[in-house]
């Protein structure tokens, strides 16, 4: 068990911002690190994935001057297990973390399959990425959401502070916060209040606040190495944007005509997929994360630290476009689902890495890469020794990132939910993609889709019919890896009533 310092932690964050932080000098060739991780943005959610109403300037810039991921997945299609797999360089389901916050997700009678038992936090005995940093000599900082840690948890065992991270600055239990405008709470829920941000005023907002403190953090370092966690609670609900944005995307809205469109959706066996982007609240979250994202990338140009900072975007799980009715806040069309599913639209998400003079500008790699590889690149991109027996689930990106391979020795990704979740009727499920195709199971039925997802990004085509060898082939390797990774299976309920179905 890692022990809890209450006021070393304190006084770790109260010296970031009085004392430049003490540390070795910055070998030269060691980069700074930042890693950006945002909160449910689908993968249609930007300009450069093909979006026309959001506007992502600086991300746009960011795939250009770096490796856009075309085929990038997040390990599961719901926000604590990928943030474990990150950490860890581990599937979910091998250290039983595959729902968020220890919740199995719901049950009674009205449910076929008993969902297995979930942890809350990443296993003790694993090297978390920051430790790893932290061992190499960086100084870490974890900033915004965490969600590693059960919702019943009454202490603060399993925060960033004891997974490596000299600073943590808002990161608790909970996985959405009270608000995102000052002072970042709730009166309904106060158990999501956001910590750690008592000093604003009123109409700060969150995501500029969070902003505030990582450039404080980049300034403080004073040439150290450092690891920058910027986990972002946006674009999460609550729905909640920078008002002052609110009057241009109404304007927009009407100008493109998406003001008639808005209760278009398409049916997802019970659930509906919106078919459009046009909530304009989360135009305008999308566009204070791009604006805030920049604000970062300017602070390294003005310290001069732009050159030899390592910059990774990612985001957590698909975006919330799918739910029991047509108007969720986005539409991730043209991929299948959204967020809970592990069709397309729930676990593909954009992925950019940048290392100036390192990395290929404007380079576009295809092939399937997953949360688990961010371990790897990281270490190696920063010249730090691999941990194989860490993240084992992980391979290095850095030879695809510097245009130096075009391949991996990888067969197939593995993805399982075991889980029913309120804007998934698909139920519990899982999925491989090995090379150009993806087979999906229903756990309940036992049902196989089989999809190739060059041709049929969309998931349209089920071609288990027509090619079933393959679709065997592809069902025995799923099978086999949950076996192998010790992938808990749901069970059948045996209080299960088909009327209440």
């Amino acid at each position: 068990m890692k022990p809890i310092n209450y006021l070393k932690s304190f006084f770790l964050v109260i010296g970031l911002f009085v004392f430049p932080f003490m540390g070795a000098a910055k070998d030269p060739d060691a980069p700074h690190v930042i890693l950006f991780l945002i909160d449910d943005l689908g993968w249609a959610d930007l300009g450069v994935t093909g979006s026309t109403f959001y506007e992502t300037p600086h991300l746009d810039a960011l795939a250009a001057e770096g490796v856009f991921f075309s085929n990038a997945y997040a390990a599961n299609p719901v926000c604590s297990p990928t943030r474990a797999s990150i950490l860890t360089g581990k599937y979910p389901s091998r250290i039983g973390l595959t729902n968020h916050s220890g919740y199995a997700g719901p049950k009674g009678p009205q449910y076929k399959l008993n969902a297995p038992q979930v942890v809350g936090n990443m296993p003790p005995e694993d090297t978390t990425l920051a430790e790893a940093f932290k061992e190499a000599g960086y100084a870490t900082a974890h900033i915004g959401k965490w969600h590693l840690a059960k919702h019943t948890d009454t202490d603060r065992t399993h925060y960033p502070e004891n997974n490596g991270f000299d600073i943590n600055i808002a990161g608790h239990k909970m996985g959405q916060p009270g608000s995102y405008y000052f002072p970042y709470q709730s009166d309904q829920h106060p158990n999501t209040n956001v910590p750690d941000l008592a000093e604003g005023s009123e109409g700060d907002y969150l995501t500029d606040a969070l902003t505030d403190r990582a450039i404080q953090f980049i300034e403080g370092q004073n040439g150290k190495p450092f690891f920058l966690n910027m986990w972002y609670y946006t674009v999460h609900t609550p729905i909640m944007p920078p008002k002052e944005k609110l009057a241009k995307y109404n304007k927009k809205l009407v100008e493109m005509g998406l003001n008639k469109t808005t209760r278009e959706a398409r049916a997802e066996r019970k659930s509906f997929s919106h078919a459009h982007q046009d909530n304009v609240a989360y135009a305008c979250m999308i566009e204070s994360m791009d604006e805030n994202i920049g604000r970062i990338l300017a602070a390294l140009k003005r310290l001069d630290l732009e050159e030899d900072t390592l910059i990774v975007f990612l985001s957590d799980n698909g975006g919330l476009s799918t739910g029991t009715g047509p108007m969720s806040p986005t539409s991730s069309l043209p991929l299948r689902g959204g967020k809970a599913w592990v069709y397309e639209g729930g676990i593909r998400v954009p992925l950019m890495i940048k290392l100036p003079g390192k990395t290929r500008a404007n380079l576009k790699v295809d092939i399937p890469v997953v949360s688990t590889d961010i371990y790897p690149t990281l270490l190696e991109m920063a010249g730090l020794p691999l941990r194989p027996k860490q993240h084992v689930d992980g391979l290095s990106l850095a030879r695809l990132a510097l245009g130096e391979a075009d391949a991996l020795d990888r067969e197939a990704l593995y993805f399982h939910y075991p889980h029913y979740h309120h804007i998934n009727s698909m139920g519990p499920a899982g999925a491989i993609r090995e090379g150009d195709y993806k087979l999906v199971e229903i756990f309940e039925t036992g049902e196989l889709e089989l999809y190739n997802l060059v041709e049929d990004m969309g998931e349209n085509n089920n071609l288990c019919q027509t090619m079933p060898e393959l679709t065997q082939k592809l069902a025995a390797k799923l099978k086999k890896w949950r076996e192998s990774s010790a992938a808990a299976m749901p069970l059948k309920n045996p209080q299960y009533e088909p009327d209440l179905d």
